[in-house]
């Protein structure tokens, strides 16, 4: 993996570089460089942009999931961006099932929204969360 993107305030350049990786069907290569993306916190269109193209990764690391759930915990981000992370996050569950390594990241997606769920949260942010929790209990009753 590699990190291509360079300046992040060049966004305009890195926007259309992830579109073309997207496109192309190559962002698992530039993976590293979609997670300091997303880790990037200072304009909203990379991050949404980045978080947008999550689904499209074959294969998502750990690295990048505990990004995404930074971002679902940070309050400070705005709403819409925690639930593009929601999705993503539910996203990537689904393709370690589909690369048939579902154990990778199911139990760290269930044990951090189990916590996240025990605080008080916006309604819409705990639906998206209990939507990726029924989807890894859905997989944990299928497995039994």
């Amino acid at each position: 993996m590699s990190d291509i993107f360079g300046d992040l305030r060049n966004w305009g350049r890195v926007l259309k570089q992830l579109e073309q990786l997207r496109v192309a069907g190559r962002l698992d290569e530039h993976q590293e460089g979609l997670t300091r993306i997303l880790r990037y916190p200072y304009n909203w269109q990379l991050r949404r942009a980045a978080l947008r193209a999550v689904p499209d990764l074959k294969m998502p690391s750990k690295d990048l999931l505990n990004v995404l759930l930074g971002i679902v915990n940070d309050e400070d981000s705005a709403l819409e961006t925690r639930l593009l992370a929601c999705d993503a996050v539910r996203h990537s569950i689904r393709r370690q099932r589909e690369q048939g390594e579902p154990d990778r990241f199911e139990a760290l997606a269930a044990d951090w929204a189990a916590r996240f769920l025990s605080t008080p949260q916006p309604p819409v942010l705990r639906d998206a969360v209990e939507a990726w929790l029924a989807l890894v209990q859905e997989a944990a009753y299928a497995a039994r």
